[in-house]
């Protein structure tokens, strides 16, 4: 059953700033009007990079135990802060660590999952009319350790609050919501006013960075609709993510950089992917091959011998997203042979709701382009 409270999530775009900050306090503060409010902040833009390489310039190989107790203080700062402007104007607040909000994970450093959420300290704060402003991105762990979750990963703190709580869950960027594809780098990428759980997971494992893949997988699994928006541009229509589909069996195309590809024996190359962020895999000789985006500090030489697999490469990729995806492989080959690309890297990925190229990253855009062009600008295809 649904509650009135309603958890909204800033990302570090929204942060970026103390103006920012201050911006968003002010939102909240007319939002809380009508609804009890749970908040839940990540890092300052451009934080978490800063501390990465921190850890970096003090350690050839930084532990991974520490990697985490680091980065996790970028979100604690962001909600001290804006604790601190909320109160400011009046409104009762106070920042929580992942921990003292109830949330505990397990798994991996750095590619943690939530195991748990204990929600009596958000109910107490609540009921004392306070707005809770949490940490995103991290909780307890084995040992009473920090772990993190992984980049995006306050949008699963507040999903999973939201699931707790039986709230409504709102997830604000700088971008009005979820495109056809990312208009920062596609002018004429379109809004979609709808996306089904499975939709959106592939498009964010493909590199639509609106919102978290784990995120979207615990709103399906909790059946927690997920509304995106814009934080500045309130205006704007915002994207729906809920069981409902897109209207078009072609949502759109996205792009990943910095992505390796993990050869060697199945099992081992599962184990890479169950530590690491895996965007597509294929059977290769050897035994499998995917398509990886390493955990912050991760170092290509050291992740081979910890696993014992092949590690290739700094590329890019582009996907075709949507339920007709695989498809469409015929045109990927088509595009990347237009680029000179499918000889090297060898080709193309096909998974349930994408189907992917290895490229050279500074062909990305323009690949992103002439896919977008070809499959998404002949008619208007909102997704309404």
């Amino acid at each position: 059953m649904v509650s009135s409270v309603v958890v909204q999530k800033f990302g570090g775009s929204s942060l970026g700033t103390t103006d920012k900050v201050s911006a968003v306090a002010e939102g909240i503060a007319h939002s809380r009007e009508g609804n009890p409010l749970v908040v839940v902040a990540s890092a300052m833009g451009g934080r978490t990079d800063t501390l990465v390489q921190l850890a970096q310039d003090v350690s050839a190989a930084p532990p991974a135990r520490e990697i985490d107790a680091l980065l996790s203080t970028g979100e604690c700062a962001s909600t001290a802060l804006l604790a601190m402007a909320l109160q400011a104007r009046g409104v009762p607040a106070i920042s929580m660590r992942g921990w003292q909000a109830g949330i505990r994970t397990t798994g991996p450093h750095g590619h943690a999952r939530i195991d748990e959420v204990d929600p009596a300290p958000l109910r107490e704060a609540l009921d004392r009319g306070q707005v809770p402003v949490v940490a995103g991105f991290q909780g307890l762990g084995d040992a009473d350790a920090i772990t993190t979750l992984g980049r995006g990963g306050s949008d699963t703190t507040a999903v999973a609050l939201a699931a707790t709580l039986g709230a409504r869950c709102e997830i604000y960027s700088d971008v009005p919501g979820v495109f056809t594809a990312d208009p920062r780098e596609v002018p004429r990428a379109r809004p979609l006013t709808h996306l089904s759980y499975d939709e959106m997971i592939e498009f964010a494992r493909q590199g639509a960075s609106v919102l978290n893949e784990d995120a979207v997988a615990v709103g399906r699994e909790d059946d927690v609709a997920i509304y995106a928006a814009s934080t500045f541009e309130r205006s704007a229509k915002g994207t729906t993510i809920s069981a409902r589909a897109c209207s078009t069996p072609i949502a759109g195309v996205a792009g990943r950089d910095h992505v390796v590809r993990v050869i060697g024996r199945a099992r081992d190359v599962e184990a890479v992917s169950a530590v690491h962020h895996r965007v597509a895999h294929r059977s290769h000789p050897r035994g499998l091959e995917a398509l990886v985006v390493l955990n912050e500090g991760t170092r290509c030489e050291l992740l081979a011998e910890e696993f014992g697999v092949e590690v290739e490469g700094d590329d890019s990729t582009v996907s075709i997203v949507g339920s007709n995806a695989r498809a469409l492989a015929p045109m990927m080959h088509e595009v990347l042979a237009r680029y000179s690309l499918l000889g090297r890297n060898a080709g193309v990925f096909l998974g349930d709701h994408s189907v992917t190229g290895v490229v050279e990253a500074q062909n990305r855009q323009s690949i992103l382009r002439a896919l977008h062009a070809g499959l998404l600008e002949t008619e208007v295809r909102t997704g309404a």
